[in-house]
């Protein structure tokens, strides 16, 4: 699955294109964040800020679970960037359990 850049804080809210600003998001993800900035979290139902990958640690918002098949969120952006970024769509989902019976998932963090 390629890469692509992401502008964490979108352009058409603002976003620059500088470094600070991108991230490396697979193209499927990228796809459902588009602009989105915030996303409710499905356990407290708030809005809530998208995980920043530039300003927060993975491991602080976000665990494999299912032995590295599923990504669930630890905190409300967490769980809000997994819902909204669709982060288990059952594409990706079938991709890991081929990496994980690879040996070639989940990544050390």
């Amino acid at each position: 699955m390629p890469l692509v850049l992401d502008h964490i804080q979108p352009q058409s809210l603002g976003g620059s294109s500088d470094l600070s600003n991108l991230a490396a998001s697979c193209y499927r993800c990228n796809q459902f964040k588009g602009a989105k900035t915030e996303a409710v979290d499905p356990l407290t139902q708030q809005v809530v800020s998208l995980f920043h990958p530039r300003q927060q640690s993975w491991a602080e918002h976000f665990t494999w679970a299912d032995e590295g098949i599923q990504i669930s969120g630890l905190t409300s952006s967490g769980r809000a960037t997994v819902e909204a970024l669709r982060l288990n769509n059952p594409y990706i989902v079938e991709s890991r359990k081929i990496w994980v019976a690879e040996n070639w998932h989940p990544p050390d963090l």
